[in-house]
Protein backbone atom coordinates (compact mmCIF):
# COMPACT_ATOMS: atom_id res chain seq x y z
CA UNK A 1 0.00 0.00 0.00
CA UNK A 2 0.98 3.80 -0.79
CA UNK A 3 0.87 6.48 1.91
CA UNK A 4 0.04 10.02 1.23
CA UNK A 5 2.46 12.35 2.77
CA UNK A 6 1.10 14.14 5.72
CA UNK A 7 1.32 17.99 5.92
CA UNK A 8 4.62 18.95 7.46
CA UNK A 9 4.33 20.92 11.16
CA UNK A 10 6.37 24.07 11.36
CA UNK A 11 9.32 23.83 13.79
CA UNK A 12 7.78 25.95 16.23
CA UNK A 13 4.80 23.74 16.48
CA UNK A 14 2.00 26.26 16.28
CA UNK A 15 0.52 28.57 13.48
CA UNK A 16 -0.41 32.44 14.73
CA UNK A 17 -3.31 31.55 16.55
CA UNK A 18 -1.05 29.30 18.81
CA UNK A 19 -0.95 31.23 22.11
CA UNK A 20 -4.95 32.09 22.34
CA UNK A 21 -5.89 28.73 21.58
CA UNK A 22 -3.30 27.87 24.55
CA UNK A 23 -4.88 30.48 26.71
CA UNK A 24 -8.32 28.95 26.41
CA UNK A 25 -7.20 25.01 27.18
CA UNK A 26 -4.89 26.15 30.26
CA UNK A 27 -6.62 25.54 33.79
CA UNK A 28 -5.13 26.04 37.03
CA UNK A 29 -2.98 22.97 38.07
CA UNK A 30 -3.46 20.60 40.73
CA UNK A 31 -1.60 17.91 42.19
CA UNK A 32 -4.21 14.84 43.34
CA UNK A 33 -4.01 11.21 44.18
CA UNK A 34 -6.28 9.11 41.73
CA UNK A 35 -6.73 5.25 41.49
CA UNK A 36 -6.82 4.76 37.50
CA UNK A 37 -9.85 3.37 35.74
CA UNK A 38 -8.91 1.74 32.85
CA UNK A 39 -6.37 2.41 29.65
CA UNK A 40 -7.83 4.41 26.89
CA UNK A 41 -7.78 3.64 22.97
CA UNK A 42 -4.15 6.07 23.31
CA UNK A 43 -2.86 3.86 25.71
CA UNK A 44 -3.10 6.49 28.51
CA UNK A 45 -5.00 5.68 31.75
CA UNK A 46 -8.00 7.02 32.53
CA UNK A 47 -9.69 8.10 35.77
CA UNK A 48 -12.23 10.52 37.03
CA UNK A 49 -12.05 13.47 38.83
CA UNK A 50 -14.77 16.40 39.66
CA UNK A 51 -16.87 14.23 37.14
CA UNK A 52 -13.88 14.67 34.15
CA UNK A 53 -11.74 12.01 32.45
CA UNK A 54 -8.25 12.46 33.56
CA UNK A 55 -5.65 11.10 31.09
CA UNK A 56 -2.34 9.97 32.83
CA UNK A 57 0.32 8.23 31.12
CA UNK A 58 2.46 5.50 31.70
CA UNK A 59 0.09 3.92 34.25
CA UNK A 60 -1.71 1.10 34.78
CA UNK A 61 -5.62 0.29 35.51
CA UNK A 62 -6.00 -0.49 39.61
CA UNK A 63 -2.99 1.68 40.15
CA UNK A 64 -2.90 4.14 42.86
CA UNK A 65 -1.05 7.59 41.32
CA UNK A 66 0.31 11.02 42.04
CA UNK A 67 -0.70 13.34 38.94
CA UNK A 68 -0.91 16.99 38.16
CA UNK A 69 -3.34 18.34 36.28
CA UNK A 70 -3.01 20.06 33.13
CA UNK A 71 -4.49 21.25 29.77
CA UNK A 72 -8.22 20.41 28.80
CA UNK A 73 -7.77 17.35 26.27
CA UNK A 74 -11.00 16.75 24.31
CA UNK A 75 -13.40 15.61 27.03
CA UNK A 76 -11.25 15.74 29.79
CA UNK A 77 -7.58 17.01 30.95
CA UNK A 78 -4.44 15.66 30.39
CA UNK A 79 -2.03 14.99 33.34
CA UNK A 80 1.56 14.44 34.10
CA UNK A 81 2.32 11.36 36.32
CA UNK A 82 4.61 12.20 38.98
CA UNK A 83 4.33 9.43 41.19
CA UNK A 84 2.92 5.42 40.97
CA UNK A 85 1.36 5.05 44.71
CA UNK A 86 0.51 1.58 44.78
CA UNK A 87 2.22 -0.26 41.31
CA UNK A 88 -0.22 -3.02 39.60
CA UNK A 89 0.93 -6.48 39.69
CA UNK A 90 0.93 -6.23 35.89
CA UNK A 91 3.40 -3.32 35.57
CA UNK A 92 6.85 -4.32 33.83
CA UNK A 93 10.02 -2.54 33.61
CA UNK A 94 10.34 -0.63 30.02
CA UNK A 95 12.84 -1.71 27.93
CA UNK A 96 14.05 1.42 26.96
CA UNK A 97 15.61 4.91 29.21
CA UNK A 98 13.88 6.90 26.98
CA UNK A 99 10.05 5.64 27.80
CA UNK A 100 8.05 8.01 29.46
CA UNK A 101 9.75 11.28 27.91
CA UNK A 102 9.96 9.79 23.89
CA UNK A 103 6.78 10.04 22.43
CA UNK A 104 7.12 7.14 20.24
CA UNK A 105 6.17 4.14 22.77
CA UNK A 106 3.33 4.35 25.22
CA UNK A 107 2.80 0.73 26.73
CA UNK A 108 6.15 -0.59 27.51
CA UNK A 109 5.42 -0.61 31.48
CA UNK A 110 2.73 -3.28 30.21
CA UNK A 111 3.81 -7.32 31.19
CA UNK A 112 2.91 -9.17 28.01
CA UNK A 113 -0.19 -10.73 28.62
CA UNK A 114 -2.01 -7.21 29.78
CA UNK A 115 -0.17 -6.11 26.78
CA UNK A 116 -1.65 -8.50 24.42
CA UNK A 117 -4.74 -8.73 26.20
CA UNK A 118 -5.08 -5.06 25.93
CA UNK A 119 -4.09 -4.86 21.86
CA UNK A 120 -6.88 -7.36 21.28
CA UNK A 121 -9.11 -5.39 22.88
CA UNK A 122 -8.52 -2.24 21.14
CA UNK A 123 -9.88 -4.40 18.03
CA UNK A 124 -12.95 -5.81 19.78
CA UNK A 125 -14.12 -2.32 21.39
CA UNK A 126 -14.06 -0.65 17.84
CA UNK A 127 -15.94 -3.44 16.27
CA UNK A 128 -18.41 -3.50 19.19
CA UNK A 129 -19.34 -0.01 18.56
CA UNK A 130 -19.81 -0.97 14.55
CA UNK A 131 -22.24 -3.62 16.22
CA UNK A 132 -19.94 -6.78 15.60
CA UNK A 133 -20.22 -8.10 18.96
CA UNK A 134 -19.32 -11.82 18.28
CA UNK A 135 -16.75 -11.38 15.60
CA UNK A 136 -13.88 -13.84 16.20
CA UNK A 137 -10.90 -11.85 16.84
CA UNK A 138 -7.66 -14.31 16.42
CA UNK A 139 -4.89 -13.62 18.87
CA UNK A 140 -2.56 -10.87 18.24
CA UNK A 141 0.63 -11.12 16.39
CA UNK A 142 3.45 -9.50 18.69
CA UNK A 143 6.36 -8.93 16.60
CA UNK A 144 8.88 -8.08 19.68
CA UNK A 145 12.14 -5.75 20.06
CA UNK A 146 14.82 -5.22 16.57
CA UNK A 147 12.20 -5.71 13.81
CA UNK A 148 11.64 -2.21 12.92
CA UNK A 149 13.26 -1.62 9.26
CA UNK A 150 11.74 1.85 8.79
CA UNK A 151 11.52 4.91 10.88
CA UNK A 152 11.08 8.65 11.34
CA UNK A 153 13.78 10.85 13.30
CA UNK A 154 13.41 14.24 14.06
CA UNK A 155 16.67 16.98 14.31
CA UNK A 156 17.55 20.40 14.50
CA UNK A 157 20.58 22.02 14.64
CA UNK A 158 20.81 24.92 17.16
CA UNK A 159 24.36 26.85 17.18
CA UNK A 160 27.01 24.21 17.74
CA UNK A 161 24.86 21.38 18.84
CA UNK A 162 22.58 19.23 17.40
CA UNK A 163 18.83 17.84 18.31
CA UNK A 164 18.27 14.05 17.00
CA UNK A 165 15.90 11.67 17.87
CA UNK A 166 11.98 11.63 17.97
CA UNK A 167 9.68 13.43 19.36
CA UNK A 168 9.12 14.07 23.15
CA UNK A 169 5.71 13.12 24.08
CA UNK A 170 2.79 15.26 24.31
CA UNK A 171 4.96 18.25 22.90
CA UNK A 172 7.42 19.47 19.62
CA UNK A 173 10.36 19.59 21.59
CA UNK A 174 13.15 16.42 20.62
CA UNK A 175 13.76 13.80 22.55
CA UNK A 176 17.47 13.00 22.00
CA UNK A 177 18.49 9.40 21.38
CA UNK A 178 21.90 7.39 21.34
CA UNK A 179 19.92 4.16 20.39
CA UNK A 180 16.58 2.50 20.20
CA UNK A 181 15.57 -0.94 20.77
CA UNK A 182 12.74 -1.35 18.31
CA UNK A 183 14.72 -1.19 15.33
CA UNK A 184 16.37 -3.26 13.00
CA UNK A 185 20.58 -3.73 14.04
CA UNK A 186 21.38 -1.65 11.12
CA UNK A 187 19.09 1.28 11.36
CA UNK A 188 19.97 1.28 15.19
CA UNK A 189 23.88 1.29 13.96
CA UNK A 190 23.44 4.39 11.59
CA UNK A 191 22.46 6.28 14.76
CA UNK A 192 25.68 7.56 15.30
CA UNK A 193 26.86 8.48 12.42
CA UNK A 194 23.78 10.04 10.74
CA UNK A 195 23.84 12.44 13.82
CA UNK A 196 26.99 13.04 12.95
CA UNK A 197 26.58 13.98 9.09
CA UNK A 198 23.24 16.55 10.11
CA UNK A 199 25.47 18.38 12.30
CA UNK A 200 27.71 19.52 9.83
CA UNK A 201 25.12 20.13 7.11
CA UNK A 202 21.82 21.30 8.67
CA UNK A 203 20.63 25.05 8.44
CA UNK A 204 20.70 26.60 11.67
CA UNK A 205 17.14 26.28 13.23
CA UNK A 206 15.56 24.35 10.62
CA UNK A 207 13.39 21.52 11.92
CA UNK A 208 14.12 18.04 9.74
CA UNK A 209 12.90 14.84 9.47
CA UNK A 210 14.82 12.32 7.86
CA UNK A 211 13.12 8.65 7.22
CA UNK A 212 15.64 5.69 7.47
CA UNK A 213 14.51 2.31 5.55
CA UNK A 214 16.55 -0.89 5.87
CA UNK A 215 17.06 -2.55 2.57
CA UNK A 216 18.24 -6.06 1.38
CA UNK A 217 21.48 -4.07 0.32
CA UNK A 218 21.69 -1.10 3.21
CA UNK A 219 19.96 1.86 4.67
CA UNK A 220 17.85 4.25 2.86
CA UNK A 221 17.86 7.52 3.86
CA UNK A 222 15.65 10.33 2.64
CA UNK A 223 15.89 14.05 4.58
CA UNK A 224 12.96 16.37 4.49
CA UNK A 225 13.35 20.60 5.33
CA UNK A 226 15.61 23.24 4.64
CA UNK A 227 17.09 24.47 1.37
CA UNK A 228 18.67 21.75 -0.76
CA UNK A 229 22.27 21.30 0.00
CA UNK A 230 25.43 22.96 -1.26
CA UNK A 231 28.51 21.33 -2.47
CA UNK A 232 30.03 21.10 0.20
CA UNK A 233 26.82 19.13 2.09
CA UNK A 234 26.66 17.35 -1.20
CA UNK A 235 30.66 16.10 -0.53
CA UNK A 236 29.78 14.98 3.03
CA UNK A 237 26.94 13.06 2.25
CA UNK A 238 28.69 11.32 -1.02
CA UNK A 239 31.07 10.58 1.90
CA UNK A 240 28.74 9.25 4.21
CA UNK A 241 27.39 7.24 1.26
CA UNK A 242 31.40 5.76 0.15
CA UNK A 243 31.66 4.75 4.22
CA UNK A 244 29.08 2.31 3.47
CA UNK A 245 26.90 4.10 6.33
CA UNK A 246 23.96 4.24 3.58
CA UNK A 247 23.27 3.03 0.05
CA UNK A 248 21.35 6.31 -0.80
CA UNK A 249 20.80 9.37 0.86
CA UNK A 250 18.19 11.65 -0.93
CA UNK A 251 16.98 15.00 -0.19
CA UNK A 252 13.26 16.59 -0.61
CA UNK A 253 12.25 19.92 -0.08
CA UNK A 254 8.82 21.26 0.63
CA UNK A 255 6.34 20.95 -2.05
CA UNK A 256 9.43 19.37 -4.47
CA UNK A 257 10.23 15.83 -5.65
CA UNK A 258 12.54 13.92 -4.07
CA UNK A 259 16.44 14.46 -5.65
CA UNK A 260 19.03 11.63 -4.64
CA UNK A 261 22.22 13.20 -3.57
CA UNK A 262 24.66 10.55 -3.29
CA UNK A 263 24.19 6.65 -4.14
CA UNK A 264 26.01 3.76 -4.35
CA UNK A 265 23.00 1.39 -5.60
CA UNK A 266 19.66 1.34 -5.85
CA UNK A 267 18.40 0.41 -2.42
CA UNK A 268 16.42 -3.52 -3.15
CA UNK A 269 13.69 -4.77 -1.23
CA UNK A 270 12.96 -8.79 -1.06
CA UNK A 271 9.28 -9.46 -1.51
CA UNK A 272 8.64 -12.98 -1.67
CA UNK A 273 11.99 -13.36 -3.67
CA UNK A 274 11.47 -10.81 -5.96
CA UNK A 275 13.89 -8.12 -5.47
CA UNK A 276 12.16 -4.82 -5.79
CA UNK A 277 14.01 -1.47 -5.96
CA UNK A 278 12.47 0.56 -3.37
CA UNK A 279 11.33 4.06 -4.88
CA UNK A 280 12.91 7.10 -2.84
CA UNK A 281 9.96 7.45 0.36
CA UNK A 282 7.97 4.48 -0.64
CA UNK A 283 6.19 3.03 2.07
CA UNK A 284 7.18 -0.88 3.49
CA UNK A 285 5.39 -2.60 6.51
CA UNK A 286 7.01 -1.59 9.56
CA UNK A 287 8.64 -5.29 9.94
CA UNK A 288 9.26 -7.60 7.75
CA UNK A 289 7.93 -10.72 10.75
CA UNK A 290 4.33 -8.12 10.80
CA UNK A 291 4.23 -8.17 6.77
CA UNK A 292 4.85 -11.99 6.91
CA UNK A 293 2.47 -12.59 9.73
CA UNK A 294 -0.43 -10.12 7.60
CA UNK A 295 0.56 -11.93 4.30
CA UNK A 296 -0.58 -15.52 5.71
CA UNK A 297 -3.43 -14.68 6.55
CA UNK A 298 -4.35 -13.19 2.77
CA UNK A 299 -3.02 -15.96 1.58
CA UNK A 300 -5.70 -18.02 3.44
CA UNK A 301 -8.50 -15.55 2.46
CA UNK A 302 -8.03 -16.06 -1.05
CA UNK A 303 -6.53 -19.54 -1.05
CA UNK A 304 -7.60 -21.25 -4.69
CA UNK A 305 -8.65 -17.64 -6.41
CA UNK A 306 -7.12 -17.47 -9.99
CA UNK A 307 -7.95 -14.02 -10.87
CA UNK A 308 -7.21 -11.59 -7.68
CA UNK A 309 -7.29 -7.63 -7.45
CA UNK A 310 -4.80 -6.56 -5.61
CA UNK A 311 -6.32 -2.67 -4.63
CA UNK A 312 -3.81 -0.36 -2.99
CA UNK A 313 -0.92 -2.57 -3.82
CA UNK A 314 2.02 -0.27 -3.41
CA UNK A 315 5.14 -2.42 -4.11
CA UNK A 316 3.46 -5.37 -4.45
CA UNK A 317 3.74 -6.53 -0.81
CA UNK A 318 0.76 -8.77 -1.57
CA UNK A 319 0.83 -8.79 -5.52
CA UNK A 320 4.09 -10.88 -6.08
CA UNK A 321 3.11 -13.45 -3.77
CA UNK A 322 0.14 -13.53 -5.46
CA UNK A 323 0.89 -14.50 -8.54
CA UNK A 324 2.08 -17.87 -7.66
CA UNK A 325 -1.54 -18.94 -7.81
CA UNK A 326 -3.11 -16.48 -9.88
CA UNK A 327 -3.32 -13.16 -12.46
CA UNK A 328 -3.05 -10.21 -10.10
CA UNK A 329 -4.17 -6.22 -11.36
CA UNK A 330 -2.44 -4.21 -8.81
CA UNK A 331 -3.76 -1.02 -8.23
CA UNK A 332 -2.36 2.39 -6.13
CA UNK A 333 -2.42 6.15 -6.55
CA UNK A 334 0.91 6.43 -6.49
CA UNK A 335 2.96 5.88 -9.89
CA UNK A 336 6.58 5.13 -8.64
CA UNK A 337 5.77 2.08 -6.43
CA UNK A 338 3.74 0.33 -9.20
CA UNK A 339 6.38 1.01 -11.87
CA UNK A 340 8.94 -0.34 -9.61
CA UNK A 341 6.64 -3.64 -8.97
CA UNK A 342 6.02 -3.90 -12.71
CA UNK A 343 9.55 -3.64 -13.51
CA UNK A 344 10.60 -6.09 -10.71
CA UNK A 345 7.74 -8.55 -12.05
CA UNK A 346 9.31 -7.99 -15.24
CA UNK A 347 12.79 -9.34 -14.07
CA UNK A 348 11.52 -12.38 -12.54
CA UNK A 349 9.38 -13.52 -15.54
CA UNK A 350 6.07 -12.59 -13.40
CA UNK A 351 4.99 -9.67 -16.10
CA UNK A 352 1.98 -11.66 -17.83
CA UNK A 353 1.01 -12.10 -14.21
CA UNK A 354 0.61 -8.47 -12.94
CA UNK A 355 -1.54 -5.81 -14.71
CA UNK A 356 -0.56 -2.85 -13.44
CA UNK A 357 -2.91 0.68 -12.77
CA UNK A 358 -2.29 4.19 -11.43
CA UNK A 359 -6.25 5.64 -10.32
CA UNK A 360 -7.09 6.96 -6.54
CA UNK A 361 -9.26 4.40 -5.74
CA UNK A 362 -11.02 6.99 -3.40
CA UNK A 363 -12.13 9.38 -6.01
CA UNK A 364 -12.66 6.49 -8.62
CA UNK A 365 -13.28 2.99 -7.26
CA UNK A 366 -13.22 0.10 -9.50
CA UNK A 367 -16.66 -0.35 -10.12
CA UNK A 368 -18.68 -3.52 -9.48
CA UNK A 369 -19.07 -4.64 -13.15
CA UNK A 370 -15.37 -4.71 -13.57
CA UNK A 371 -14.68 -6.54 -10.35
CA UNK A 372 -17.12 -9.54 -11.59
CA UNK A 373 -14.49 -10.93 -13.38
CA UNK A 374 -12.45 -11.35 -10.40
CA UNK A 375 -12.56 -14.57 -7.63
CA UNK A 376 -11.31 -12.26 -4.59
CA UNK A 377 -10.53 -9.25 -3.95
CA UNK A 378 -7.32 -7.78 -1.33
CA UNK A 379 -7.55 -4.23 -0.30
CA UNK A 380 -5.23 -2.41 2.12
CA UNK A 381 -5.74 1.40 2.18
CA UNK A 382 -4.14 4.22 4.51
CA UNK A 383 -5.81 5.17 7.66
CA UNK A 384 -8.74 6.96 5.62
CA UNK A 385 -10.21 3.60 4.58
CA UNK A 386 -11.88 2.00 1.83
CA UNK A 387 -15.20 3.35 1.95
CA UNK A 388 -16.26 4.08 -1.19
CA UNK A 389 -14.17 0.94 -2.87
CA UNK A 390 -16.53 -0.87 -0.14
CA UNK A 391 -19.03 0.06 -1.24
CA UNK A 392 -18.69 -1.05 -5.13
CA UNK A 393 -17.50 -4.55 -3.62
CA UNK A 394 -20.49 -5.02 -2.31
CA UNK A 395 -22.58 -3.95 -5.37
CA UNK A 396 -20.13 -7.31 -7.39
CA UNK A 397 -20.63 -10.27 -7.49
CA UNK A 398 -16.89 -10.95 -5.74
CA UNK A 399 -17.16 -13.92 -3.16
CA UNK A 400 -14.38 -13.43 -1.03
CA UNK A 401 -12.57 -10.49 0.71
CA UNK A 402 -9.39 -9.75 2.41
CA UNK A 403 -8.92 -6.43 4.34
CA UNK A 404 -5.80 -5.03 5.71
CA UNK A 405 -6.02 -1.99 7.56
CA UNK A 406 -3.78 0.62 9.94
CA UNK A 407 -6.80 1.97 11.42
CA UNK A 408 -9.53 -0.32 13.25
CA UNK A 409 -11.85 2.31 13.13
CA UNK A 410 -12.14 3.34 9.46
CA UNK A 411 -11.75 -0.90 9.01
CA UNK A 412 -14.82 -1.27 11.29
CA UNK A 413 -16.98 1.19 9.41
CA UNK A 414 -16.05 -0.43 5.71
CA UNK A 415 -15.99 -3.71 7.41
CA UNK A 416 -19.83 -2.78 8.44
CA UNK A 417 -20.68 -1.88 4.38
CA UNK A 418 -19.47 -5.72 3.76
CA UNK A 419 -21.78 -7.37 6.07
CA UNK A 420 -24.69 -5.23 5.78
CA UNK A 421 -24.22 -5.56 2.04
CA UNK A 422 -24.19 -9.41 2.45
CA UNK A 423 -20.61 -10.73 2.94
CA UNK A 424 -19.76 -12.07 6.00
CA UNK A 425 -17.13 -11.44 8.53
CA UNK A 426 -14.99 -14.67 9.09
CA UNK A 427 -12.37 -13.59 11.86
CA UNK A 428 -10.10 -10.51 12.55
CA UNK A 429 -5.99 -11.12 13.20
CA UNK A 430 -4.75 -7.93 15.12
CA UNK A 431 -1.07 -7.49 13.87
CA UNK A 432 1.26 -5.81 16.37
CA UNK A 433 2.83 -4.07 13.51
CA UNK A 434 4.16 -0.86 16.26
CA UNK A 435 5.54 -2.52 18.94
CA UNK A 436 4.78 -0.28 22.38
CA UNK A 437 3.07 1.61 20.60
CA UNK A 438 -1.19 2.07 20.81
CA UNK A 439 -1.70 1.51 16.98
CA UNK A 440 -2.68 -2.27 15.98
CA UNK A 441 -2.66 -3.18 12.03
CA UNK A 442 -5.17 -6.20 11.37
CA UNK A 443 -6.14 -8.33 8.80
CA UNK A 444 -9.60 -9.69 8.23
CA UNK A 445 -11.29 -12.19 5.96
CA UNK A 446 -14.89 -11.96 4.47
CA UNK A 447 -17.08 -14.42 2.12
CA UNK A 448 -20.29 -14.71 0.89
Amino acid sequence: MSRRPHKKQSSRGRGRGGRSSARKTAIASEVLELVVDELGAQGDGIATWAGKKMYIPGVLAGEKVRIKTGRRRGDGIACELLDVVEPAPDRAEPPCPYFGRCGGCQLQHLNDQTYTDWKRERVTRVLAQRGFEDVVVLDPVLIGLGTRRRVTFTAQKNGKNIDFGFNARASHDIQNIKSCPLLVTDLDAVIKPLKSLLSGILEDGVRTRIFATWCQNGVDILIEGGEPPDLAAREAIADFVNRGEAVRVAWKQEKFQPEPIAMMQPPVINISGVLVELPMGGFLQASQAGELAILKQVLIGVEGAGRIADLYCGLGTFTLPLTRQAVVRAVDVTPDPLRALERAAGRADLGGRVVGEVRDLDRQPIEAKALAKFDAVVFDPPRVGALAQAREIVASSVPRVVAVSCNPATFARDARVLVDGGYRLVDVLPVDQFTFSAHVELVARFER
